[in-house]
């Protein structure tokens, strides 16, 4: 337990002193689009760095296990990583098409969206908005998975899936699964409060991430169980590449209907419980014959 506690408060400490020094100079708008981004990057190296002085204190002859990079072979982290990709692909798209087919809302044009938001920045396309938008899906997913899987590898995930969730694997993968959710939406907080993901929603706002991570957290903890903390990486790192996406495509992205992080993405990542579940039941059946 006291490993547990201080891996806590180091990962809530640090990241919400960054989040004091956001606070300070203003918020993310008082930063600017370059410093908010590089603000946010260093926000999630609090966990990260909770875990290597956690494994340092109290699991230094185990390193490798500690951190989830042992005991996957080459295969499994691979298969899992892509299969990790494809999954967050894949509730994306199942997030736009619940909230369009379940709840009733309209699609939206993607070239409409892209040229509303240059138009917010005042930016000037500087070419033909069909040809941008090409780029940003081609390009620019394949360059944001890769580069969100590395960096969600040595910041969050390194702590939450790579350090913290062996340490609760004796509440059972589901508890398990739900603590670490709620203890990673929490984590977002203070960032949460100053309009990140959920806008001005405040104290709803906070509600709302609580309840996301908490629906995607068995998805990051099967990767983890399955292909280590590379594979848990390749998830979130997924996730944060595309889910942007799913505002493109709906016709009034705004809470409740924004995309995965809303009611949608919800009902979405709860359709993929049920088959969480089976897979780990299938796994558990001893062979027979």
């Amino acid at each position: 337990m006291r490993a547990i506690t201080t891996f806590l408060a180091l990962s809530f400490g640090l990241s919400w002193a960054v989040a004091a020094w956001i606070h300070q100079s203003g918020g993310f708008a008082g930063l600017g689009a370059a410093m908010g981004t590089v603000s946010l990057m260093l926000f999630m190296l609090g966990p990260s760095i909770a875990a290597v002085v956690c494994t340092l204190l109290f699991d230094r002859d185990r390193w490798a296990d500690a951190l989830g990079f042992r005991g996957f072979g080459f295969g499994k982290v691979a298969s899992w990583t892509v299969l990790s990709w494809i999954t967050a692909i894949a509730l994306t798209i199942a997030s736009v098409l619940a909230t369009v087919h379940v709840f009733g809302q309209q699609l939206g044009d993607p070239l409409t969206f892209m040229q509303t938001q240059l138009d917010a920045q005042g930016v000037e396309a500087p070419m033909p908005i069909e040809n941008l938008l090409m780029i940003q899906m081609t390009v620019g997913l394949g360059v944001g998975l890769l580069f969100n899987t590395f960096y969600l590898l040595i910041s969050e995930e390194l702590g939450w899936r790579g350090w913290l969730q062996p340490r609760l694997a004796d509440l059972g993968f589901w508890p398990a699964s739900i603590v670490i959710g709620v203890i990673w939406g929490l984590w977002h907080l203070p960032i949460i409060l100053m309009g990140h993901n959920y806008g001005d929603l405040g104290w709803t706002g906070v509600a709302a991430m609580v309840g996301f991570t908490v629906m995607l957290t068995p998805y990051h903890a099967l990767a983890r169980e399955r292909g280590g903390v590379i594979a848990a990486a390749g998830m979130h790192g997924a996730i944060n590449a595309v889910a942007g996406f799913s505002l493109m495509y709906l016709a009034s992205p705004a809470w409740p209907w924004n995309g995965l992080t809303g009611v949608g993405g919800f009902a979405a990542m709860g359709g993929g419980w049920g088959l969480i579940f089976l897979y780990r039941m299938g796994r558990r059946k001893p062979a027979t014959g």
